[in-house]
């Protein structure tokens, strides 16, 4: 939906506009917290939580968003980076505060920590990444651009110069060269 249509929804009907505005980009929203996040110590629920304030945020500050300024999503973006930051420091200020000896702060960390899975994730991701950035050009650019920033194949078309139909050509062909990378099916 047209920021101009989304909008209107969110004056005329907040209930529906943010219903709608939450599922055009809480995928967005999700991973530039979560990418923010992953480079510091986090737990799942300071996500969700952080996402949770991004949109509370923007409802409650929307008569001062200026659409001139920037898109929502811009918009969002930029509030997402903000309260991600604002979750890092809070955090790195709890570890501060923690003293070893302190056995009930030491269960707090261990209940909300697990090594294992962080560390698979974080590995996966950079796999992941990898595989994608030797795709080449302009092939990672339209999967990040798609998948990780959450674009139509008309904005990446336009921003990159191609058609559409280029576009979806390329993310399909690309997908099915990470489905063979990581042994997975072409579909």
């Amino acid at each position: 939906m047209e920021d101009s249509k989304l909008l209107r929804l969110l004056h005329k009907d907040p209930s529906a506009g943010m219903e709608q505005l939450m599922n055009q980009y809480a995928g967005l929203v999700y991973a530039v917290v979560k990418g923010k996040l992953a480079q510091s110590f986090y737990v799942s629920t300071d996500i969700e939580d952080c996402v949770a304030d991004v949109f509370s945020e923007f409802y409650a500050e929307l008569a001062k968003y200026d659409p001139k300024i920037s898109s929502i999503k811009s918009y969002l973006c930029v509030l997402a980076r903000y309260h991600a930051t604002d979750v890092v420091r809070k955090r790195e200020k709890q570890r501060g505060d923690v003293s070893l000896d302190d056995g009930e702060s030491l269960v707090q960390i261990v209940d909300d920590f697990t090594v294992d899975g962080d560390l698979a994730e974080d590995e996966l991701r950079r796999e992941v990444f990898g595989a994608i950035k030797e795709l080449g050009e302009p092939d990672s650019s339209i999967i990040i651009r798609k998948y990780y920033f959450g674009e139509s194949s008309k904005e990446i078309a336009n921003a990159l110069k191609l058609t559409v139909s280029g576009v979806d050509t390329r993310t399909h062909r690309a997908l099915n060269k990470l489905r063979r990378l990581f042994g997975g099916k072409e579909v």
